[in-house]
């Protein structure tokens, strides 16, 4: 019954999509005209060489353009010159003007943008980028002509596809899913339409865990085009449960440790390799864990990664765990995979693990429940002075962001989570000299021990801080 219940849910949620913004299906008769103008061109600039073009959408018609000399990014581009254009919808094409002006990263802000601008934002962190030069352009159909400077150039949409899209298991290899069930997982749901595997209504974790391997997997990034930052096709594919390969809809963006491709909280992309949403993608990981003796560390983990057929990470020793949603106990012992439930439909498929050295089995019995299984939300009145005492506005912040969060607890047992763009009903109750808040997707817990000015407590993500005041970002 609860696979069932699991399996209903994901397709509520995804049916829902396109309601919310979001679409999962790059076929839907729902999804906006913009779609079909954002992803990739390539051409050349007259008489100077080859040039790249990454178009993003940013909804209701608008976009940011982001041109590479040299060609697309790992199909040569120079690694250094990037210039930006604003875009708009107009008739059947899309109009681009040159970027100019003071502009903020695009990822200053999360959660859905009512009103989407691409004047106010840019898509790299620095702007201008090195090398930016003012162009303008013009879409129609599958084509973009423009210029850059009065240097005149003619791109033609392409479309790239991985060399390892689709690769077989080798010999020895283990299938973690190949769309016929969930066997080697725990959490999650796989979408009956298309068999994907989706870390909905909670994160998925392997049953079997490992050392040393190298595993193959492929995701597809949702299409939603007003949303940003972390809240923009976020998820997580994590080694041994420790380290986070990331997963985001980066397209177009610089490649940062927190982008799609990077390792969490040590290391951005050599290059940006995230495609367009709604295409498929791949990841192919060489991993060897940490070494421990002794009960202390003696050498790291080392990482090699390929995102859609290119080194983004060549051998790297990782320094220690990601900052969040990583597991307790000593580092460089064998641990699950996890692929990370952010409330957001991805779709993952053909992953398997060519394990070195023994094959684990697969564990028999019945898995303990997830930790981030939607709670049970009923409304407690609340009666002691201590908890009539917290009713009102409170200020509260997280380690795992930076948004501000403003938490409106009210008579009658229910709470308000908010920050811009985004808001969450919940629950909330005082037991034991702790505040228990529980949202739809979390639960908060502060304990009530008053500390220069805040109360400190934590929720399924990492730290948190409350109090009545505004607070600084941690």
């Amino acid at each position: 019954m609860r696979t069932i219940l699991t399996i209903l849910f994901c397709l509520s949620v995804s049916a829902q999509g396109a309601n919310d913004g979001r679409w999962i299906d790059p076929a839907d008769p729902t999804i906006p005209a913009d779609f079909k103008y954002q992803g990739e061109y390539v051409g050349s600039l007259d008489d100077v060489g080859k040039l790249g073009c990454q178009v993003v959408a940013l909804g209701s018609g608008v976009f940011q353009a982001v041109l590479y000399t040299g060609g697309l990014p790992g199909a040569g581009w120079d690694g250094k010159s990037r210039s930006i254009m604003d875009g708009k919808l107009k008739g059947e094409g899309v109009i681009f003007s040159a970027a100019s002006g003071k502009r903020a990263h695009v990822a200053v802000t999360r959660g859905r943008e009512r009103k989407p601008s691409s004047t106010r934002v840019s898509l790299l962190t620095k702007f201008p980028p090195d090398g930016h030069r003012l162009c303008t352009a013009q879409i129609s159909g599958d084509k973009m002509k423009g210029k850059v400077g009065d240097t005149p150039f003619n791109l033609r949409k392409t479309i790239r596809k991985s060399p390892t899209l689709g690769q077989n298991p080798p010999p020895g290899a283990i299938v973690l899913f190949d769309g016929s069930h969930m066997k080697e997982w725990t959490g999650g749901s796989i979408h009956k339409k298309f068999a994907t595997l989706m870390p909905e209504p909670n994160n998925l974790m392997s049953k079997r865990k490992f050392n040393n391997y190298t595993v193959h997997l492929e995701l597809m990034l949702p299409y939603q085009p007003t949303y940003r930052s972390q809240d923009r096709g976020n998820s997580g594919f994590y080694q041994v449960h420790d380290y986070e390969i990331q997963v985001l809809d980066s397209f177009g963006m610089d490649g940062a440790h927190n982008e799609c491709g990077g390792i969490y909280s040590h290391k951005g992309s050599d290059v940006n390799m995230c495609l367009p949403p709604l295409v498929w993608q791949t990841f192919d990981v060489e991993f060897t864990n940490a070494i421990v003796r002794d009960g202390g560390k003696v050498k790291n983990a080392v990482i090699t990664v390929r995102q859609n057929g290119v080194v983004i990470h060549n051998k790297f020793e990782i320094p220690g765990r990601s900052k969040y949603g990583v597991r307790g106990g000593l580092q460089g012992v064998p641990g699950p995979f996890m692929l990370q439930n952010h409330r957001e439909p991805l779709q993952f498929r053909n992953i398997w693990v060519l394990p070195q050295g023994s094959t684990p089995s697969l564990p028999v019995g019945r898995p303990k429940p997830s930790i981030t299984q939607k709670p049970a939300m009923k409304p407690v009145t609340p009666a002691t002075a201590a908890a009539k005492a917290m009713l009102g506005k409170w200020h509260i912040r997280f380690s795992n962001n930076g948004s501000k969060y403003v938490l409106n607890l009210t008579s009658d047992g229910r709470s308000n989570l908010a920050r811009t763009g985004k808001a969450w009903d919940g629950v909330w109750v005082i037991k034991d000299g702790m505040l228990t808040v529980t949202n739809p997707h979390d639960i908060i817990r502060i304990k009530l021990m008053l500390k220069d000015g805040a109360y400190a407590g934590k929720n399924n993500f990492g730290t948190a801080r409350l109090s009545r005041n505004e607070l600084p970002e941690f």
